[in-house]
């Protein structure tokens, strides 16, 4: 807990925006790390009894005064939420370094050793970065580096990688000037996309091509020496012909220089996760480490979303990030990948032990899985879509394949919630009757993953799960296209087994009216 005495500010950078029919505002400071926050209106309003210097208590006596509320009720209320935020750049202490207000350490036009600056890229509290050019015309980016406990250690591992790498799979260093707070570097400006945003753009085969050229860019890393120490798709770039540049080395690893620690979130490995959530020394990054980082890339660049859920309370996503398994693709509004899940999920296990050797072992088992043909197994959305009633199942189903039909969509609606699957379900099952697909026999596929998705949901046992998943993997792996509406068999079956498997407390058998 902060002392009594301190006196914070919120700080004149900071910009609240209210959320549109909601009470609640988004408040975030220009130029920091700390990512925007979501607090309540009422939350907000105290807020503002910072904006001239005041105590915590002072504040909330002001507020409650003002508004008519008991202040030992307030300050029960509202403690936790204003100690949390001066653990941010939002409210500062008064008088420090975090209170300066933002302003630009560089200028368009001046001279920075042989570039002369042209455009502001990013600036933050704690670094900036520049457009330049030098002298025969060549683009570069000029990057400042200004903080007096972190910026010499930035620019150091900065160095030391860039002179590992030489221009391969990172920028050229042009120019470097070191300063007591960090530094100045000049590098070759890298023309591309940071590596999510360019695979919104691209089909599943150009994500996968992209995720390839990630891999390479790693393994080229890793065996140059270099681990990146900040692995995420802002930092990597991705050019018009799918190449790839990695960025950002402040927190990189060599023989030379020790990283700190790897970086957060989805990015964030189980053990550093474990050591988080019990307060022990965070391990030294490794290659090990960082290929589970690299894997949560690639995950996110081929369904845009990220492995695990965890948009969750900070102890609970160390929790999940140590405990859960990446979820499959289906879970995420993808196209199930059977044999490239299963390439991801042994990269992304809890167990350093269980996964690749290296990255290039990854890199070799990702270009595999992307080798074999398609399966046929339909994307979950592309599946409602051919169900409608305007398509050609809807003509030529008979009355049999109308039951899977409805079975399949009402199923949909139940795990997801989604309305246009709740819809097909009513018209399909009006359709057949209202009849119900047979069951599947006692000793097919189906029937074992369904009892072992029932044994899970009464026990738990994460090894019931796992068998489900692999009959899934398996049904989609044995689909031809094009495929009828099937849920005893093949992709349909495997597409809506691995949904189940996300909430195996809801899962249904085909036929149980019952459950």
């Amino acid at each position: 807990m902060s002392a009594p005495e301190v006196r914070y500010l919120l700080h004149p950078d900071v910009e609240a925006v209210p959320m549109p029919d909601q009470d609640e505002v988004l408040v975030a400071r220009r130029g920091s790390r700390v990512p925007p926050q979501l607090i309540s209106s009422d939350a907000m309003a105290l807020l503002t009894r910072f904006r001239e210097p005041s105590t915590l208590v002072d504040a909330v006596l002001a507020y409650s005064a003002d508004v008519g509320t008991d202040p030992m009720v307030t300050l029960d209320e509202a403690f936790a939420v204003l100690v949390a935020l001066t653990r941010t750049d939002i409210l500062v202490a008064d008088g420090t370094a975090p209170a300066r207000s933002l302003e630009d350490r560089r200028r368009v036009g001046e001279l920075v050793g042989p570039a002369t600056i042209t455009g502001r890229i990013r600036v933050l509290r704690d670094s900036e970065i520049w457009r330049g050019v030098l002298a025969d015309g060549t683009r570069v980016v000029v990057k400042v580096v200004d903080d007096e406990h972190q910026g010499p250690g930035l620019v150091s591992r900065e160095l030391a990688a860039l002179s590992r790498l030489d221009g391969s799979v990172a920028p050229r260093l042009v120019w470097h000037e070191r300063s007591s707070t960090g530094g100045t570097l000049v590098l070759d400006e890298v023309d591309g996309d940071p590596a999510d945003l360019a695979t919104l753009v691209a089909d599943a085969d150009g994500r996968r091509r992209i995720a390839t050229a990630v891999l390479d860019a790693y393994v080229a890393l890793h065996e140059r020496g270099v681990l990146h120490g900040d692995v995420h798709p802002g930092n990597v770039l991705v050019g018009a012909d799918s190449s790839v540049a990695l960025v950002d080395f402040g927190l990189a690893g060599t023989a030379t220089e020790a990283p700190p620690r790897p970086g957060g979130g989805e990015y964030l490995d189980p053990a550093t996760a474990a050591a988080l959530r019990t307060g022990a020394p965070t391990p030294a990054l490794d290659a090990s480490a960082e290929q589970y980082a690299v894997a949560a890339v690639v995950y996110r660049l081929l369904t845009g979303a990220a492995h695990l859920d965890l948009a969750c309370e900070r102890a609970e996503a160390l929790r999940r990030i140590v405990e859960d398994r990446p979820r499959p693709f289906v879970a995420v509004g993808a196209a199930p990948w059977p044999t490239g899940e299963r390439v991801l999920r042994r990269a992304l296990s809890a167990d350093p032990q269980r996964r690749y050797r290296s990255v290039r072992a990854l890199r070799d088992a990702f270009v595999g899985a992307a080798a074999q043909p398609g399966t046929g197994a339909p994307d979950l959305g592309d599946a409602l879509a051919a169900l409608d009633v305007t398509g050609s199942v809807w003509a030529t189903a008979d009355d049999a394949r109308a039951a899977h039909v409805a079975w399949f969509a009402g199923r949909v609606a139940t795990l997801t919630g989604d309305p246009f699957a709740y819809d097909l379900a009513l018209v399909w099952a009006s359709r057949c009757g209202h009849a119900a697909p047979p069951a599947p026999h006692p000793r097919s596929p189906l029937a074992r993953a369904h009892r072992a998705l029932a044994a899970h949901a009464r026990t738990g046992r994460p090894a019931l799960l796992r068998v489900a998943r692999e009959i899934a993997d398996q049904l989609c792996a044995q689909a031809r296209a094009p495929e009828p509406v099937d849920v005893l068999t093949g992709a349909w079956a495997g597409l809506l087994l691995a949904l189940e498997c996300e909430t195996p407390a809801l899962a249904l058998a085909p036929g149980d009216l019952d459950g």
